[in-house]
């Protein structure tokens, strides 16, 4: 997505302003997915000019921070902190102390709303010319979704989830201020990663959450492989968004279905993978005709799974009838 800088005088096109910005200010966070320090980032959006140049612009800074003292604390101890969020100022700080915290954004939607504005944007660059710009997006995404995660917002565990599941970055992930100044602890894989993330999704109650940790369960991404856990989570995952969009709880039952007729976590069940196939095509076929032409395919799926159940059973009863 391109910004008509004719709509916004102040918004204009610079060809020396990159995708990803950093400030000199870090953030603080001790969870080991998220943390341990995060850099401010400059929000820059694509610009086109009246003559038809195109460029960036900054639009803001994440985080628009507000701070307030505290009692000093270091790297590795920001649950120290008596509020807000721990930050170092690497231009300014006279030692390795954090003075003040940032109390803006308290749940972390700012940061969710920017790096879904980046996620969208890297999502549109499908031309290989365009392969950095798009990675760089991703890295921008990366870093605003782990700020919405460190603020406590679950949906910014989901997406940051996506962000490893999908190998965005393409391994160009940010580690942290001290990669530049000091040795680190190499980075977990991406499945791990992701595993991690839709892990505190789904404690979080988060229903797409539950059924993408259900997967890495299934597929023994980031953890063994677990079919009973991986059922647990389907289960929990239709029951917590029954009642939202139905191309997550159509693809919950789609899965559930599969488990069932495989006997993947529990017995073989023609009946129940019956159920929870018909289900899954009424889900399916409703995102379907709402424009999602993606899940197509498995609504063919589950239609074809009605039908080998109903084969299925139609084949059970006549053995039994026939052995009796």
């Amino acid at each position: 997505m391109v910004f008509d800088a004719s709509d916004n005088p102040l918004i204009n096109a610079h060809d020396d302003i990159p995708v990803i910005d950093y400030g000199d200010v870090y953030f603080l966070y001790d969870d080991p997915v998220v943390g341990p320090i995060l850099p401010l980032l400059f929000i820059t959006i694509a610009v086109r000019d009246a003559d038809g140049t195109i460029g960036r612009d900054r639009i803001a800074c994440y985080p628009d921070y507000e701070y307030v003292p505290i009692e000093p604390v270091g790297i590795g101890h920001a649950d120290e902190a008596e509020e807000g969020v721990p930050f170092y100022d690497a231009g300014t700080a006279e030692d390795d102390y954090c003075h003040e915290a940032d109390i803006s954004d308290p749940d972390g939607y700012e940061a969710l709303h920017y790096g879904g504005m980046y996620y969208e944007e890297g999502m549109g660059y499908t031309r290989p010319e365009d392969r950095q710009a798009r990675v760089d997006c991703f890295k921008a995404a990366e870093i605003l979704y782990r700020h919405a995660a460190g603020r406590g917002n679950p949906i910014g565990w989901l997406c940051l989830g996506y962000v490893y599941a999908y190998d965005r970055c393409e391994g160009q992930y940010y580690r942290s201020y001290f990669d530049t100044v000091g040795e680190v602890p190499a980075k977990p894989d991406t499945d791990v990663l992701a595993y991690e993330c839709f892990r505190h999704a789904a404690e979080a109650g988060i229903a797409e959450g539950c059924y993408k940790l259900g997967d890495m369960l299934t597929e023994g991404k980031g953890c063994a492989v677990d079919y009973a856990k991986a059922l647990d989570m389907f289960l929990k995952s239709y029951r917590y968004g029954r009642e939202g969009s139905p191309r997550i709880w159509g693809s919950v039952a789609l899965r559930l279905a599969r488990a069932y007729a495989n006997a993947r976590g529990c017995a073989l069940d023609y009946e129940r993978a019956l159920h929870w196939y018909t289900i899954a095509c009424t889900g399916l076929e409703l995102e379907v005709r709402d424009g999602g032409a993606a899940y197509d395919a498995r609504l063919w799926e589950a239609e074809a799974g009605v039908m080998d159940m109903r084969q299925a059973l139609r084949l059970e009863r006549g053995a039994a009838e026939a052995a009796e």
